[in-house]
């Protein structure tokens, strides 16, 4: 079935909540939606009023996967970005990474930053081959205080 990535709308709220949960619980990570997860019920607010942009990846009428992007300073920050593991290792996570990158080039962004769970090796598969280091290392401020690596491209 083919893919669509789109960008956000208000009723596909429940349904990126939906995705990033799915992730949440099959890595073991505290989900907190009145919490350390609320930007998830507030996407315009949080990242599109914020100098940034949301998507959604539908698979039909699913929603598979999600990402958004915000640019300040002229640094663009990927956020977000999840997958169901059914539609893993199909070009999906390629496609939200475009959309990002792309979006952050578009509003003025000559570098770009990940911060990614050190759980994730195959999102940071996704970052290397598409030209970015992995830099540093930090606790996250989420209710587990994962540790996260950053991945860093300059220029974008």
């Amino acid at each position: 079935m083919q893919v669509i990535v789109e960008a956000f709308k208000s009723a596909d709220t429940v349904g990126i909540a939906n995705v990033v949960r799915a992730v949440f619980e099959e890595y073991g990570f505290t989900w907190e939606p009145d919490g350390y997860c609320s930007d998830l019920y507030d996407v315009k607010g949080r990242y599109i009023d914020r100098n940034g942009a949301f998507w959604v990846a539908r698979v039909g009428d699913e929603i598979v996967g999600c990402a958004g992007v915000t640019v300040h300073d002229g640094i663009g920050e990927l956020h977000r970005m999840y997958l169901l593991k059914a539609h893993r290792g199909k070009g999906i996570g390629q496609q939200l990474l475009d959309m990002c990158a792309g979006e952050a080039k578009r509003r003025g962004a000559s570098a770009m930053r990940i911060w990614s769970d050190v759980l994730l090796p195959d999102a940071h598969r996704l970052y290397v081959r598409n030209g970015f280091e992995q830099r540093g290392e930090r606790i996250c401020d989420d209710p587990d205080k994962s540790r996260e690596y950053g991945f860093w491209k300059e220029p974008l």
